[in-house]
């Protein structure tokens, strides 16, 4: 598995413009106002953690998966380093940003507060491991980019249907705000954090149930 890691961060470093760009537009959002703090946190680190499934693209290209399963590694691994990969970017890109954004913050003078970076922050890391947790499987049964679209279609789906559910119920902005102030955040973050952990590892054991049986 180390040499698939290591095959990886090469990779990244061939993509160093991307990660570049990347960089630039969240210090961008960050200083010009565009949108909140915790917007530009939540770009940053959702956009790095799905490079994973760049990776995945070049492997598949030009028959790479059938060399790549001729090296001492089984496709449980294979898998295996996909999701330590994706952990592994967005945490670091959590980290990145959240010190980018507190940099910005005291420089363009912006109105959140410490604690409202990070918290806005931390919410993002469930999302964007969650967004792996549907992408990756998705990638290995149908092929990246056929599961990449079929993933986007369905997360277009699931929020059009919360941002219903919300307008249906009619909750106002006031009403909303109420009900944040009087939140109780430890307790968000734990279930939020279950979640994640429980479908991210559910998602392991898919993905690794579909490699075993995919055909190259």
């Amino acid at each position: 598995m180390r040499g698939l890691l290591v095959k990886e961060i090469e990779l990244m470093k061939q993509q160093k413009q991307f990660f570049i760009l990347v960089v630039v537009m969240g210090i961008i959002l960050n200083l010009t106002g565009s949108g909140s703090v915790s917007f530009a946190t939540g770009y940053f680190t959702i956009i790095t953690a799905i490079f994973v499934i760049t990776t995945m693209s070049y492997d598949e290209f030009d028959n790479g998966f059938v060399f790549l399963m001729t090296l001492p590694i089984t496709r449980k691994q294979y898998v295996a380093e996909k999701y330590l990969l994706g952990t592994g970017l967005t945490i670091v890109a959590w980290a990145v940003a959240t010190v980018l954004a507190l940099i910005c913050k005291f420089a363009a003078n912006r109105g959140e507060s410490v604690s409202e970076i990070m918290i806005g922050g931390v919410a993002t890391i469930p999302v964007a491991l969650l967004m792996l947790a549907m992408f990756i499987p998705l990638g290995i049964y149908f092929g990246v980019e056929k599961g990449r679209y079929i993933a986007i279609v369905l997360w277009i789906i699931i929020i059009a249907v919360v941002y219903a559910l919300v307008k249906t119920m009619g909750f106002s902005e006031e009403t909303v705000s109420a009900w944040l102030n009087g939140f109780n955040w430890g307790i968000a973050f734990a279930v939020a954090a279950l979640i994640t952990v429980i479908g991210y590892l559910g998602s392991f054991w898919i993905s690794a149930r579909f490699m075993e049986k995919k055909e190259f």
